[in-house]
């Protein structure tokens, strides 16, 4: 049986919710998708602590996806119970995850100069390839989260698949709106983990509310919202009632747990 706990469900900059990262707990173990920035607090307020992951997986390397990695990898590396987390990502990630975001904290400690590898057991896959954690099977979909002018800056959602239950999640990771490239993804899962803006403005670099509503019902109706702003904090009844009324299954809540079973999603 799958168990999703979600640590937190807030955007990059919320102040009233931790980062968007949560928990896929099967087997007694549990693989974390994202670590960002206030990890540590999120775990602790969850009742969790870096021992009790064994894996996780990175979407792409925004702070609220990647910022407690360091914090992560010391706390494990350090503990000598602990064993090297498993880290899953997609293959151009790994070396800009070290070079560019990991390496100035992590490469020196006192008498050795250390990699990734020294942290963590890597495993990179390329999008549409599969990997397998635990019995359950993840394939890694690329979605655009960021046009910079010159090129694009990817995000790497999955597709997970609970062969026991024979029950499909779509979890999206920060995207655009482009329900034309999802359209497959959204029709085949059970569950959708949906990228949600609440703002004012739209961004244009995440999918915001107003454009997720004009989805097909049947769409809506398995989509859970998240990464949302601190507005919807401040009067989370109201925009849950909204969310219903516009056809979606809810807006996730910051420690909400949900079990996927036959029966599917079960909180």
């Amino acid at each position: 049986m799958m168990q999703l706990t979600f640590l937190g469900t807030g955007s990059a900059f919320c102040l009233k919710n931790y980062h968007p990262n949560y928990l896929i707990e099967t087997n007694n173990k549990r693989m974390l998708i994202d670590a960002g920035g206030d990890i540590r607090f999120s775990l602790l307020n969850a009742g969790y602590s870096y021992k009790d992951i064994q894996a996780i997986y990175i979407t792409h390397l925004h702070n609220d996806h990647i910022g407690g990695m360091e914090f992560l990898a010391i706390s494990t590396y350090f503990d000598k119970k602990c064993k090297p987390i498993d880290l899953f990502c997609h293959k151009i990630l790994v070396d800009e995850l070290w070079f560019n975001s990991l390496k100035g904290g992590l490469s020196s400690i006192q008498g050795k100069s250390l990699s990734l590898q020294d942290y963590f057991n890597i495993t990179t896959r390329a999008t549409g390839e599969q990997f397998m954690w635990e019995g359950l099977q993840f394939e890694i979909i690329q979605s655009i989260h960021i046009f910079n002018g010159f090129s694009t800056m990817p995000t790497f959602g999955l597709i997970i698949y609970d062969p026991q239950t024979d029950k499909t999640i779509f979890h999206t990771s920060d995207t655009q709106f482009i329900p034309e490239l999802f359209l497959k993804y959204y029709q085949k899962a059970d569950m959708i983990i949906q990228d949600c803006e609440t703002s004012t403005l739209k961004s244009s670099v995440h999918a915001h509310y107003d454009d997720i509503k004009t989805l097909d019902p049947s769409i809506k109706a398995k989509m859970f919202l998240w990464h949302y702003q601190d507005n919807v904090v401040d009067q989370f009844e109201k925009w849950q009632k909204k969310a219903h009324k516009d056809g979606f299954r809810s807006f996730l809540k910051k420690g909400e747990k949900i079990i996927v079973d036959e029966e599917i999603l079960h909180s």
